[in-house]
């Protein structure tokens, strides 16, 4: 099926034990999707979800459409085009029924039905705070589609809604207390438990699909990819392969209870709710607020133009605490999920741009304010951020100095942040893990004309690996699309989409001249180099905590009202 296709549409159904029958769409003959699934409830917001009815009201369920997903601010830019798909209307947001999923089976005739089809549950990114399982850049009908007829290795994808930004991640003492009243351990990361039910569901309805429960590879980019690794740091064993695409536990930020109390008060603020309210009057407040008016509160509350929600170190979810940045060379790969495959792309901080562009401006303009930030800003930043010593250090190996001009100020810091929150925590966390891991990097330019254009930034291995954009992108990105999506389906067909990085000390590139393995002895050009002198130096936290504070802004976040 081409991506632009508009194909043939029939209605199919299907028995699901203990559930019904669910309708669902045929694509061309050759794909099924069942559409909107509830696999869990809200019982009130700031809550625990709590599992979905069953069997569904009069033993049946539409999924022909697709489900409500969570609230969530605008964006004002997204650097790929939407994928088409005239025959489904995109979905309302609803806060207390948006958590579905959608899945999708390759159809296949029944002499080739002979044992249970692996599975991949996807979890979408967005800093916590945006997207959704209906994006039809997910669409799984490409990526469904080739795992049978390209790659002779027929698999079924799931896609997961989820609670997101205040709805699913707002934390802090008083929400603490309201969440104890109704007996529930823990406060915040509402999403990740969300998730938790979405995953528990797979394990006990996905055999009614085909699937196999004991062969589910969990992934995610971006807040997809913490996602499943806090999974895997919470030690239930929904699943047996992990890929985790951009990102690690702390990529989004992990605030204290404390810390979020903060947070809270300036939803609070945002409300016009005084907070010198005693905390059970301010919670009832805040809890009757309007879907809207919360929403819209998000972004003055967290400050950034890319509204960030981060994760709560309750205790509760993550048994003990969450990983700190000085655990940065610690990674453990559980018994129960033996494979993990980790990569990154080249221009993941680009995503951040806009907290920290206000340093970068280039040399005065005509009638433009004196004050206006510069590399002296930038450096003074990271001196008092850190002290002097490591701020001189770090900007002598980033090569920034007083005379750096704003675009050139603007491209070190990406790589610079990038370094910080991505690639040094995922190389040494791919050096620490054992087991079966396979590493990657994703250097491929974006071909799309805008301000991210040229550039292989954050998300954009996304459009490759799940196919919907081929019919908008030159000729020459269509061989390196279907290498992803293949290396994607064998690995969650239990195969080694290439070596393990235990066995060679390689890591695969992904490049659009070309694709193939390599190591950092012949990649001098990546940065192991500085990583490396960055570990010697006893950098690399300060590093993380630098790019944290520059992209989320995190001491601004949390500084008491």
């Amino acid at each position: 099926m081409r991506a632009d296709e508009i194909p043939t549409i029939d209605q199919v159904s299907l028995e699901v034990a203990g559930l019904g029958t669910l309708n669902g769409i045929s694509l061309n003959g050759k794909t099924c999707q069942y559409l909107g699934i509830p696999y869990a409830s809200v019982p009130g917001r700031f809550r625990r979800s709590i599992p979905a009815p069953e069997p569904w009201e009069n033993g049946k369920w539409d999924g022909t459409k697709l489900g409500p997903y969570c609230p969530q601010p605008p964006r004002d830019f997204y650097p790929v085009p939407n994928a088409p798909r005239p025959w489904l209307d995109m979905p309302e947001a609803d806060e207390f029924n948006c958590l579905n999923l959608n899945i999708s089976v390759p159809h296949l005739p029944s002499d080739q039905l002979n044992k249970p089809l692996p599975v991949m549950v996807f979890i979408h990114g967005g800093a916590f705070t945006y997207s959704m399982n209906s994006s039809p850049i997910y669409d799984s009908r490409i990526l469904v589609g080739s795992s049978a007829s390209k790659f002779c290795r027929p698999t079924i994808v799931v896609t997961v809604n989820y609670r997101l930004g205040v709805y699913g991640f707002l934390a802090g003492k008083d929400i603490e207390a309201y969440n104890s009243s109704h007996g529930e351990a823990g406060v915040g990361n509402y999403g990740l438990w969300d998730q938790v039910l979405a995953l528990r569901w797979v394990q006990k309805h996905i055999s009614a699909f085909g699937g196999d429960p004991k062969q589910v590879t969990l992934f995610g980019q971006s807040a997809g990819a913490v996602s499943v690794h806090a999974h895997l740091l919470r030690g239930e064993p929904l699943f047996s392969s992990a890929i985790l695409q951009s990102g690690l536990i702390r990529l989004c930020g992990v605030l204290s209870v404390d810390e979020y109390q903060t947070v809270y008060e300036r939803v609070l603020q945002a409300l016009d709710i005084p907070l010198n309210l005693n905390p059970k009057d301010r919670i009832e407040r805040l809890l009757a607020a309007d879907s809207s008016a919360l929403t819209k509160a998000m972004v003055p509350a967290f400050i950034i133009p890319v509204v960030t929600s981060p994760l709560c170190d309750d205790g509760t979810f993550v048994p003990g605490s969450i990983p700190s940045y000085d655990e940065y060379n610690t990674f453990n790969v559980p018994e129960w999920c033996p494979r993990v495959m980790l990569g990154d792309a080249t221009n993941e901080c680009i995503i951040w741009n806009k907290s920290w562009d206000n340093i970068c401006k280039s040399p005065l303009a005509p009638g433009e304010d004196l004050t206006s930030p510069t590399a002296e800003l930038t450096l003074s930043k990271m001196d008092s951020f850190l002290g002097s010593t490591k701020a001189r250090i770090l900007s002598q190996i980033y090569g920034i100095d007083s005379n750096t001009s704003g675009k050139e100020l603007f491209m070190k810091l990406e790589k610079m942040t990038t370094h910080g929150l991505f690639s040094a925590p995922i190389y040494f966390a791919r050096q620490a893990a054992k087991g079966s891991v396979f590493a990657y990097h994703f250097d491929v330019p974006s071909p799309f004309k805008n301000a991210w254009g040229g550039m292989a930034h954050h998300s954009f291995d996304n459009v490759l690996i799940w196919g919907l954009l081929a019919h908008e992108m030159p000729e020459s990105y269509a061989k390196v699309s279907e290498c992803m999506a293949e290396a994607w389906i064998r690995f969650a067909s239990g195969e080694d989409p290439w070596e393990k990085l235990s066995e060679s000390s390689k890591y695969k590139v992904f490049g659009l001249e070309q694709t193939g393995l390599t190591s950092k002895e012949d990649d001098l050009e990546r940065g192991h180099q500085v990583w490396d002198k960055l570990h010697d130096l006893g950098l690399v936290a300060d590093l993380a905590r630098l790019s944290e504070e520059l992209c989320l802004r995190t001491g601004e976040l949390t500084r008491v009202i």
